[in-house]
């Protein structure tokens, strides 16, 4: 069965989502087999694609800014689960 997932944008378009490539991306799982984890985020690297089998295929959801959530689902493959937290760049100099 499909797992479905949800992901917030920073911008209102959705024609600038990387397509057919990996890239890492935060989710959120919709359908986990532990209710009590639904909506835990996860950060991933991962594929996204425009057209997915319902059937087969892991759906992707993604809400604009305002809340919105775009009509059609997008198709998407998790290559790698990269954890709970996103790792960030060493701070170097002073801090101000």
């Amino acid at each position: 069965m499909a797992k479905e997932y949800e992901t917030f944008l920073l911008t209102e378009k959705i024609e600038e989502i990387p397509l057919n490539r990996e890239f890492e991306i935060w989710v959120r799982e919709l359908t986990p087999e532990d209710r009590r984890k639904k909506y835990l985020r996860r950060f991933v690297r991962a594929v996204i694609f425009r057209d997915p089998d319902r059937e087969k295929d892991d759906i992707v959801w993604f809400v604009f800014q305002r809340g919105i959530r775009h009509e059609e689902p997008f198709g998407i493959k998790i290559v790698q689960v990269l954890g709970d937290i996103k790792p960030e760049p060493p701070m170097w100099g002073p801090v101000m």
